[in-house]
Formats: structure tokens, C-alpha cells, sequence
């Protein structure tokens, strides 16, 4: 299967629609004090884009399949499947936060909103069921080039955690790395609601705890992380060869 160049153009136009969408807010819109202000806020205008990247992902599915098909960009019915391994898969992590930071525990309503809809769903559904599962799916992109182009944008997406060159480096590195895993956790779950509530659980422990890091956190966080990530990795390469899903060899750099 050959890459399908006019597919490919506009996936990845209507991507980079969402992502700047802020500038037609800004200029054209809401004016650019006013949006700076909702900036401030964070809530209203990332639920604003987020609204807008779901618009156009699904003018940019139907374009492409000429019908409305969920199954496209990963939004499959087993939401309580997805909702039970998600949190399932993050036990270990919370046990572990529980124990190294003593049980204090304390989040509110605005952040669980953030870590669940705008990160959990709102990420995984852009890069993961727009970005990277069209290209994948739908242009015939392999795995190594459609992880690449999602995690180079989503890398970039979390820079704002840096401070300095060398954090920045790191920031990108381990959240591009990542969303190359995630991708691996798409195409093997065909959906991406078990995606969606790891993300968000991760998210809101991580909020729960109150973790004073970035996102590359400490040794000590990253020991539990980690043991969560590598319990999905084990249990998702188990689940890969039990329904036929070992494949991806084939699909590295066309599909």
C-alpha cells in the first residue's frame, strides 16, 4: 500500500488547524485581549479548541470516508472497558504515591475536569485518534512515521513545562517517547478509551498527590510511574498476540 498524498494533506492540515486555531480566536474572533484573558483562565480556552478539533476531525473523517464512522478515530463503544483497564492499570501508581507521599491527598473539580476531559480524552483523541490513527488508518502511513509526526507535535505540546535548554530537551524527549507508546496502545486496543482513562488517571494522581515535577518527575515518582506503564506494556503485548494484534512488524513504514 502506497501513501496516499491528498489524505495526508488534509489530516495533516486540519491538525495544524486545531493547533493554531488560537490566532483565528485571538485576531479574528474574540479580539486578542479578550482570548488573552480567557488564556488566563486556561479552562475556557482549551475546552474552545478542543470543541474545534473535534469539529474538524470529524469534517476531516467524513471527508475521507464519506460516512460518520466512530470506529475511525478510535471512539469505539466499550467505554467501561476502557474505564476499568484504565484505572486498573494504575494501581500501582497510586499505591506507590500513597506511600512515598504519606496519603495526603487533596484535588478539586476544575483539575479533575482538566486531567480528564482537555488531557485524557482531549490528547489522546487528537494525536492519538485524529493525527496519528487517520495517517495510520486512512493515508497509509507506516507505524514509525505516524507515531513520529504525533509525538514530534505532542512533545512540543508539553515544552511549556521546561524551564531551561536542557529541561526542554528532556521534556520533549520522554513525552515524544511516550506518545509513541501510546500509539503502540491504540493499534492494540483498537480504541482509544483505555488510553483515554490511563491518561487521565495517571493525570489526576499525579495532581492528587500534588507532585511538585515536570513531567520527566523525580526517581522516586518514577519507580511507580513506571511500574504502572510497564504493567500496561506487559499486559497489552499479552493481549496483542492473544487476539492477533503482533503484527505491527509488518506496518512499521506503510500500512
Amino acid at each position: 500500500m502506497k501513501i496516499k498524498i491528498i489524505p495526508s494533506f488534509i489530516i495533516i492540515l486540519g491538525f495544524l488547524a486545531y493547533k493554531y486555531s488560537k490566532f483565528l480566536y485571538a485576531y479574528v474572533i474574540f479580539g486578542k485581549e479578550k482570548w488573552l484573558a480567557m488564556e488566563t483562565d486556561f479552562y475556557i480556552s482549551s475546552t474552545i479548541m478542543l470543541a474545534t478539533g473535534i469539529a474538524i476531525a470529524i469534517m476531516c473523517n467524513w471527508f475521507l470516508h464519506k460516512n460518520f464512522q466512530l470506529h475511525t478515530l478510535g471512539l469505539e463503544s466499550d467505554v467501561l472497558n476502557g474505564l476499568f483497564y484504565g484505572i486498573l492499570f494504575t494501581i500501582p501508581m497510586f499505591l506507590g504515591f500513597a506511600y512515598y507521599f504519606h496519603g495526603s491527598i487533596g484535588i478539586d473539580g476544575k483539575t479533575i475536569y482538566r486531567d480528564l476531559v482537555l488531557a485524557g480524552f482531549g490528547e489522546e483523541f487528537m494525536y492519538r485518534g485524529f493525527l496519528f490513527g487517520l495517517l495510520f488508518y486512512s493515508a497509509g502511513w507506516g507505524f514509525i512515521p505516524a507515531s513520529l509526526l504525533a509525538g514530534i507535535f505532542f512533545g512540543m505540546g508539553h515544552l511549556y513545562q521546561a524551564e531551561t535548554m536542557s529541561d526542554g530537551i528532556l521534556v520533549f524527549l520522554f513525552t515524544a517517547l511516550a506518545s509513541a507508546g501510546f500509539a503502540w496502545f491504540y493499534y492494540v486496543w483498537n480504541s482509544i478509551w483505555m488510553l483515554v482513562f490511563l491518561h487521565a488517571s495517571m493525570d489526576i494522581i499525579w495532581d492528587m498527590f500534588n507532585v511538585d515535577a515536570d513531567v520527566t518527575g523525580n526517581l522516586a515518582v518514577n519507580i511507580f510511574r513506571f511500574a504502572t506503564l510497564g504493567l500496561v506494556i506487559i499486559i497489552t503485548a499479552r493481549f496483542a498476540k492473544r487476539i492477533g494484534r503482533d503484527d505491527l512488524k509488518y506496518k512499521l513504514w506503510l500500512n
